[in-house]
């Protein structure tokens, strides 16, 4: 998201995203509905994602950006004219909704919601949105229509001062072909805190005009982990059309701001997007892709290597777009838990081998597809190639992982995996975290049995010898 001020305001409220400074008298007082307002609507290409509305839709999103908000009730504005720093007491009073000629899902208005920084929801700072499905029969009926008549926008305030308590305006012209690709084989480099993210760019669909980042901090989970319930927008930068990477070496977006970091935190998760972004001439956004991943910054002592990144889904699964050669390796690493599922998707190559790292003890069971179930294989050791029989496996399990090793998705520490494959293409398979016990009891019960009575009989062997009557 742009950042809402400077065209769209009115010179005589130019304002900062920095608080007062320290010591700075701060006016509190109602605002007027600050005009123009700045409006973006645009096709959102959201992926896979556990926080975003919609993942892996293509949606039409309209977003406003108005003061008064609610975030003005919570961080000071500055005007740039008079110097004066100010904090509304309306701002949660403010109410933005979009019609159109048009009837479809817009027969009512419709009220676009709060995603504020102080709203959980993860948006930019006094920003309103919301979004349409364009493959619902309902919108994609529409889009020309959307395309050829401009939204209309309504702010409305009760308690706005100057005794303007409502605003219309027409918002930007939609462009229902701008609808760029996703970018793929995403990879992170380094521990600590400034770690370097790289990509690449699709080759086909409209070509971008800047890429951005944004980087929103995980604050709530659902108790299945199935959702982030509540985010904080912390970060957000566009970056020139041909950009293939990013390093976390400068202080964030919002870092001026009353409780916000000026970087990534060690035993803090996030989430992030890496945007492709179509834009006028004026900078407006007609088109955005995003790509999401979550990570925590690892060890500052983790080895420099090159690990590649998923997006995460509500249905619980790692997904990967990496291009793969023939007995390369890759590093993958997802949220970490106490085993896991790897799959191929359609047409990858075969897994070919594996290496897993030092976590807990460093000793793993493998198990392999039978059917619909999984047999037990092998016991693995960390940092030991195994290779699988004949030309490779298109799936496989890994347990093993103790629950002492605190390896829940809270945790920083990174479960990197090694693969090879049997041969080039691409990997957009799959790795789901295992939370509970695996659905093969019987098979399971035995190898637990096995390994027990052999337990036993170590012991009795190494027992020392005992003369009769000793206790």
């Amino acid at each position: 998201m742009r950042t809402p001020w400077g065209a769209a305001f009115v010179a005589a409220w130019t304002v900062t995203l920095a608080g007062p400074a320290l010591g700075q008298e701060v006016t509190v007082t109602a605002f007027p509905i600050l005009t123009p307002v700045y409006t973006e609507v645009y096709n959102d290409r959201i992926g896979n994602s556990r926080f975003f509305s919609g993942p892996n839709t293509d949606r039409v999103r309209i977003s406003a950006f108005v003061l008064p908000s609610p975030d003005s009730d919570v961080f000071p504005v500055t005007s740039q004219t008079t110097g004066i720093t100010y904090l509304s007491t309306n701002g949660v009073d403010t109410s933005v909704s979009i019609t159109h000629d048009a009837a479809g899902p817009l027969a009512l208005p419709r009220r676009l919601t709060f995603v504020g920084l102080s709203s959980g929801f993860g948006g930019g700072r006094d920003e309103y949105t919301t979004s349409f499905d364009r493959n619902a029969p309902q919108v994609a009926a529409v889009l020309q229509a959307w395309d050829q008549t401009p939204f209309s926008v309504t702010v409305d305030n009760p308690r706005a001062a100057g005794g303007v308590t409502s605003v219309s305006f027409a918002a930007p012209d939609f462009d229902p072909l701008a609808v760029p690709g996703f970018i793929t084989d995403l990879r992170l480099t380094g521990g600590g805190l400034q770690p370097r993210l790289d990509w690449v760019i699709p080759a086909g669909g409209p070509a971008p005009t800047s890429m951005s980042i944004q980087v929103r901090r995980i604050d709530a989970e659902s108790a299945d982990r199935t959702r982030i319930e509540a985010a904080t927008l912390l970060h957000h930068l566009s970056l020139p059309a041909a950009t293939t990477s990013y390093t976390f070496d400068q202080p964030f977006s919002n870092a001026g701001l009353p409780g916000f970091p000026s970087g990534l935190q060690q035993g803090r998760r996030y989430e992030i997007s890496v945007q492709m972004d179509v834009e006028t001439e004026q900078g407006d956004v007609l088109g955005r892709s995003r790509t999401f991943f979550e990570f925590a910054p690892l060890d500052p002592d983790a080895p420099n290597v090159s690990v590649f990144l998923p997006s995460v889904g509500p249905d619980g699964k790692f997904k990967f777009d990496v291009a793969v050669k023939q007995g390369e390796h890759i590093a993958i690493d997802p949220v970490v838990a106490i085993g896991y599922d790897y799959a191929l998707g359609t047409g990858d190559p075969f897994f070919r081998s594996v290496v897993l790292p030092d976590v807990g003890d460093g000793q793993y069971e493998l198990w392999l597809k039978q059917g619909d179930s999984f047999a037990f294989k092998a016991a693995l050791q960390a940092g030991s190639e195994y290779f699988f029989d004949g030309l490779g496996v298109d799936a496989f399990r890994v347990l093993g992982i103790e629950a002492s090793a605190g390896l829940d998705p809270s945790d920083v520490t990174a479960f990197v995996t090694t693969l090879t494959f049997s041969g080039d293409g691409r990997f957009t398979g799959t790795m789901t975290a295992l939370t509970a016990a695996v659905p093969e009891p019987q098979t399971y019960a035995m190898l637990l049995a096995g390994l027990l009575l052999l337990a036993g009989v170590a012991r009795r062997q190494a027992a020392p010898h005992r003369p009769p009557g000793a206790g």
